[in-house]
C-alpha cells in the first residue's frame, strides 16, 4: 500500500506524456499536410511516390552479384527503411526553430518534439513499405517475408537509431548555422554507405570488414535476412547495433538536456 501513490504518479506522468506527444503529432500533421487536397494521406503519399520510382527503376534488372534476392523488393526495402532515417535527421536541425513557441510550456520538452516527428516519419514510411511490398508480391516480383521477426527488428533498430541521431543533431546544431547546412548533404552521403542497396555478403572481404563496423549496415542485414529466404546471416551483430543505439541515445538525451537553458523565448 505504501507504493500505491508512487505508482499512481508514474502512470499519471506517463499518460500526460503520451497525451503531449499525441497532441504534437496532430499539430505536426496539420502543419505539414493540412486538410486540403488529400490532407493527412500525404503522410503515406510522399514516401510512396518516391519509393515507387525507385522500385520501378529496378523492375527489369536481374538479381545482382549472382544473388537470388529479387531486385524490386530489395530496393523497396532499402529505400523505405532508409527514408525513416533521412526524414527524421533532415528535420532535426530545424526542430527547435520551427517549434520555439511551444517551449514556453514546461510540460513540452525537446524529447517530446523529437518523438512526435519520429512517429510521423516512421508511420508514413512503414505504411508505404507495406503497400509497395504487397503490390510487389501480388505482381510476382517478390514473396512474403521469410522471417518477419528479424524484419521488424531491423526496422525497429532503424527507428531507434534515427531518433538517437536526431537528438544529437538537434543538440549540436543549435545556434550553429554551418553545422545545420551540413545535415542534408550528410544524409545523402549516408545512403550508399548505409548498406541500404547492397548486402555485405556481396562485397569484397576487406569491404565486408569495414561494413561490419557500420551499425547502419548491420540493421539492414537484419531487415534483409527477415525479408528474404536466401539472405545471409553471417553479418548479424544484434549486440553491437543495440550498443550503438544506446550510446547515441544517451549522448542525445544528455545534449538536449543541456541546451534547454540556452533556449530563449
Amino acid at each position: 500500500m505504501a507504493t500505491q501513490p508512487s505508482n499512481d504518479s508514474f502512470y499519471r506522468s506517463l499518460t500526460l506524456q503520451l497525451d503531449v506527444v499525441g497532441a504534437l503529432v496532430m499539430r505536426e500533421l496539420h502543419t505539414r499536410f493540412g486538410r486540403n487536397n488529400i490532407g493527412y494521406l500525404w503522410l503515406i503519399g510522399e514516401p510512396l511516390l518516391l519509393a515507387t520510382v525507385i522500385g520501378a527503376l529496378h523492375a527489369f534488372q536481374p538479381a545482382r552479384f549472382g544473388s537470388s534476392i529479387p531486385p524490386v523488393p530489395m530496393s523497396l526495402l532499402g529505400y523505405c527503411v532508409f527514408i525513416i532515417f533521412r526524414g527524421v535527421v533532415n528535420r532535426s536541425e530545424s526542430l527547435l526553430e520551427s517549434n520555439m513557441p511551444l517551449m514556453y510550456h514546461r510540460m513540452i520538452s525537446v524529447t517530446n518534439l523529437s518523438i512526435a516527428r519520429l512517429v510521423i516519419e516512421a508511420a508514413g514510411c512503414f505504411c508505404s513499405l507495406c503497400i509497395l511490398m504487397g503490390l510487389a508480391i501480388l505482381l510476382g516480383y517478390g514473396s512474403m517475408p521469410a522471417r518477419p521477426l528479424y524484419l521488424f527488428a531491423g526496422i525497429g533498430w532503424m527507428i531507434w537509431i534515427s531518433f538517437a541521431v536526431g537528438l544529437n543533431i538537434t543538440a549540436f546544431t543549435l545556434d550553429r548555422p554551418t553545422l545545420q547546412r551540413l545535415v542534408h548533404p550528410m544524409t545523402y552521403l549516408m545512403m550508399p554507405l548505409s548498406g541500404a542497396f547492397v548486402a555485405t555478403e556481396w562485397l569484397t572481404p576487406w569491404l565486408q570488414g569495414i561494413f561490419d563496423w557500420n551499425p547502419m549496415a548491420g540493421l539492414f542485414e537484419y531487415a534483409r535476412y527477415g525479408m528474404f529466404e536466401s539472405a545471409s546471416d553471417k553479418h548479424l551483430f544484434p549486440g553491437y547495433v543495440s550498443a550503438w543505439c544506446a550510446l547515441l541515445t544517451y549522448t542525445g538525451l544528455f545534449g538536449v538536456r543541456r541546451i534547454r537553458n540556452r533556449i530563449h523565448l
